[in-house]
């Protein structure tokens, strides 16, 4: 039975991960800040016996390291990196704040990169050998059109490149890095407006996960539905 950890789980697409991978042989370690409080995610953890619930808020180093002592030498199939934010995306110039773009920067860029090499043992423990960083179009410099968004943009850009070093790093190991872009989803971070809903955007992510899991070492950013975007 494959074991799966997702960060950021209680709600939006880390609650779809734990919702589309539950129905599957595995165990859920499905993470996030405060799982008293999660109760979407406590009830279906309820009703599917196989999710196990854990606090864990992603900037919080000692957190981090409680969890890898619990977790001991649990293999980790795959671990999901999804845990985010956004910040303060409408900033114009001459309003940049610097406290919420280092919140930003740690929340999405090194958090994941340490919650990686926190686990990386039990990573290289399991068979599937897998690490999934939920990134972003938004940190293509090519793409960007649009401007703002600058704490947001530079986060996932800055994620798509420490984890393309870490990948190297790790590939003799054995282990596999994907950065994946789960579109624009009607979520709490997306808005209403957004394109797609959660369920569309996992399904599709699930996909592309098991096309290109076995050769992935985050040297291409890939969409949803399949596509290679631009750096």
């Amino acid at each position: 039975m494959k074991t799966i950890l997702i960060t950021g789980a209680n709600r939006g697409l880390g609650l779809e991960f734990v919702r589309q991978l539950a129905q599957d042989e595995t165990t859920i370690i499905a993470c996030c800040r405060n799982p008293q409080e999660a109760d979407e995610l406590s009830a279906y953890a309820e009703e599917k016996k196989n999710i196990v619930m854990e606090a864990l808020d992603v900037r919080d180093d000692q957190q981090i390291s409680n969890l890898v002592k619990k977790l001991h030498n649990q293999p980790i199939d795959w671990l999901i990196n999804n845990a985010g934010i956004t910040g303060d995306t409408g900033v114009t110039v001459g309003n940049v704040d610097r406290d919420n773009f280092l919140n930003v920067i740690n929340t999405n860029c090194l958090s994941p990169l340490k919650i990686s090499e926190a686990f990386l043992k039990n990573i290289e423990q399991s068979q599937d050998k897998l690490i999934v960083c939920i990134s972003s179009q938004m940190g293509s410099i090519k793409d960007n059109v649009s401007g703002r968004s600058y704490a947001y943009r530079t986060g996932k850009a800055a994620l798509n490149c420490a984890m393309r070093s870490f990948a190297i790093d790790v590939e003799n190991q054995g282990v596999k890095v994907m950065l994946l872009h789960p579109g624009w989803v009607k979520t709490d971070m997306g808005g209403e407006d957004a394109l797609i809903d959660p369920q569309t955007s996992i399904a599709g992510m699930l996909k592309v996960i098991h096309q290109h899991k076995d050769n992935s070492h985050a040297e291409v950013l890939r969409s949803y539905n399949g596509d290679l975007l631009p750096w």
